[in-house]
């Protein structure tokens, strides 16, 4: 499980999540996708990526 499914599942804090993130780089981005990290990286606590 990566962090972003982590933080969707409700196992990380919105501050728990934003605090790890930014030390993920590649790896993360290799998982999820660039858009869905990107996207990450600029919401709002309370916000969740919902796949089409």
């Amino acid at each position: 499980m990566n962090l972003i499914e982590e933080y969707e599942a409700g196992l990380l804090t919105y501050q728990e999540f934003q605090q790890f993130i930014w030390g993920c780089g590649q790896r993360l981005i290799n998982d999820v996708g660039l858009d869905k990290f990107i996207f990450y990286l600029n919401a709002e606590e309370g916000e969740f990526y919902e796949q089409e």
